[in-house]
């Protein structure tokens, strides 16, 4: 819905003039160690029921409209705008909302996580190459590296032109979890990468600062949709980290190819400030 209704600026208008507009993600609701506390899902749950209860087209992938008192009073299970923008203009000539401005201002959705001063926060951006519904939008996730895990990135003591070494295996493949493009399963378990390898070379050394090249790959597999099937995945990675002794470092990576099954996919990681505790 993301890529067709909720893109669409007739939809955006009215939902900002006349709703309260609240989003939620399955992830958060489900797994062994939900995000949100009981009574939320349990909210949710009912959310769903009084669905079930009406007939109403329930599932996952839904926008649900409720009554001013909080019940659930429509479901939006379409792509298609011209069904939505008719649902929703229905709905607000039923109840007849005061319009204003929305309540929350718009804002980005993905921001830095806090994090230590002495903390490294990557920025992730992950898409396919083909659009649509799974590739029109970008999907981004954060990495945040405490000084003991950005510190394993580093060579012991001083770096020599030419010098080369290993990133830290673990530290990798917390980087590297995140290589794949968007799909239904957003579970990144790190036993999902089968074999990776980030090389470092020492291209230059200036007044105790280093810059160097970073080479890499990763295979593994992932599944589409949860407890599915997975597909093979692999990507052949570059990048450049620069740092100085006792600092944190700045890292910049990039896929040079990239598929999952036979879908092309991009990465990009970079080094961005963060917000502290």
């Amino acid at each position: 819905m993301r890529a067709g209704p909720l893109s669409d600026g007739r939809v955006i208008n009215i939902l900002n003039r006349n709703f309260v507009c609240v989003y939620a993600a399955n992830e958060d609701y489900t797994g062994p160690n939900p995000l949100v506390g009981a009574e939320e899902r349990a909210e949710l749950a009912r959310i769903r029921q009084e669905g079930y209860a009406k007939k109403l087209s329930v599932g996952d992938v839904r926008a649900y409209v409720l009554t001013p008192d909080g019940h659930t009073h429509d479901t939006v299970p379409t792509e298609k705008v011209a069904v939505t923008l008719d649902m929703l203009q229905w709905t607000v000539g039923q109840f007849k909302p005061q319009p204003g401005p929305p309540v929350v201002p718009p804002a980005r959705q993905s921001v830095p996580p806090p994090a230590p001063d002495d903390a490294v926060a990557l920025h992730l951006i992950s898409r396919g190459d083909d659009r649509g519904s799974w590739g029109e939008f970008p999907a981004e996730n954060w990495i945040v590296l405490a000084r003991e895990d950005w510190s394993k990135l580093l060579p012991a003591g001083e770096v020599t032109l030419g010098q080369t070494w290993e990133l830290d295996h673990g530290v990798g493949v917390r980087i590297l979890r995140y290589f794949y493009p968007q799909t239904e399963n957003n579970y990144a378990d790190l036993d999902r990468i089968e074999q990776h390898q980030l090389t470092a070379k020492a291209l230059s050394v200036r007044d105790g600062v280093v810059t160097a090249r970073i080479d890499g790959f990763m295979k593994g597999h992932h599944s589409f949709y949860s407890g599915r099937k997975a597909d093979p995945l692999g990507a052949a990675i570059v990048g450049v980290m620069t740092f100085a002794p006792g600092k944190p470092p700045s890292l910049q990576l990039v896929t040079t190819s990239a598929a999952y099954g036979t879908r092309p996919f991009k990465v990009t990681v970079q080094t961005v400030p963060h917000t502290t505790r």
